[in-house]
């Protein structure tokens, strides 16, 4: 059985989803110091997502003309695609407004709560029971998270807290209908973007926004530039994996991102890690491995 054409295609499946998602998350955690040095830059989070709307939508109308992948949305994916968009742009927006009110470590914290909500979203819509293996997993690199990041119940907000919390459940369920859309990255990119574009536009706009892009630019064209481009990248590959792998797996290999957001913080912020933060991010690592070994023996 284990021979079979359709267990090899299964299991092939599953080693590209995971490959992918782990990419996924290893750029999007990228895309955390870099939005970090723009924001400083005088490019605000939700003028950066603005932004970058503005620019991944014409380069996804280009690649989509050059693979000949239609935009156009059948009556049937309307739902889908709309749920979707909405879900990330919640995330997104939800998350930033969190920074705005909450120290950052406890923002991502609670945010990365998410892989939990994933595993009883998932278990809940699909009736099978919860994974104590997955459980454990993300109790392992929950603490590691929580370690690594060191949060402080300094400065806590109630509704900073609410944002977080509602962008984990954004996110979460974010997870879930990407599993659920139709089988087209593109097509669901530029969907998504098109409808989160005008809300940051907006949300900007209710901050004294958007800035100019080109004063930003001019200080830190790499981060900007890093910024933007890892997000777009990290999210087509989100999409892609999301098709090969189940969401609540997906949701605890996305813990491999704060671990790459702190890397590079300490790469290019000076953010050294101290030795019990770097207890947490092996904490984190050996919880991924774990899952990503056991996880890998069931297609």
């Amino acid at each position: 059985m284990s021979d079979s054409p359709v267990f090899r295609d299964a299991r092939h499946a599953l080693r590209v989803g995971t490959g992918l998602a782990l990419i996924s998350a290893a750029l999007y955690g990228a895309n955390v110091p870099a939005a970090r040095v723009a924001s400083q830059a005088g490019m605000p989070g939700a003028d950066l997502i603005a932004w970058r709307a503005a620019w991944f939508l014409p380069v996804l109308v280009v690649l989509a003309f050059i693979v000949r992948e239609r935009l156009r949305l059948l009556p049937a994916e309307v739902g889908p695609t709309l749920r979707l968009s909405i879900s990330a742009s919640l995330t997104a927006i939800f998350y930033l407004s969190s920074v705005d009110h909450l120290p950052v470590p406890m923002a991502v914290v609670l945010f990365y709560m998410f892989p939990l909500f994933v595993i009883v979203l998932a278990s809940r819509i699909e009736g099978r029971r919860i994974s104590r293996v997955q459980m454990g997993v993300f109790v392992v690199a929950f603490a590691g998270l929580v370690t690594a990041v060191g949060p402080s119940l300094a400065g806590l907000s109630l509704k900073g807290m609410l944002f977080a919390l509602g962008a984990a459940f954004a996110c979460a369920y974010l997870f879930i209908t990407a599993s659920h859309v139709p089988n087209a990255p593109l097509r669901n990119a530029f969907w998504t973007q098109a409808f989160m574009g005008p809300l940051a536009f907006l949300f900007a706009w209710l901050q004294g926004g958007p800035v100019d892009p080109s004063v930003a630019v001019g200080i830190a064209p790499f981060a900007v530039a890093l910024a933007m481009g890892a997000y777009a990248l990290a999210y087509w590959l989100q999409l892609v994996a999301a098709q090969k792998i189940s969401a609540d797996r997906a949701g605890l290999l996305f813990l491999f991102e704060p671990v790459v957001a702190i890397a590079m913080a300490g790469l290019f912020l000076g953010e050294v890690l101290t030795p019990v933060q770097a207890l947490g991010v092996a904490l984190i690592l050996v919880a991924l491995a774990a899952e990503i070994r056991m996880g890998s023996k069931d297609p």
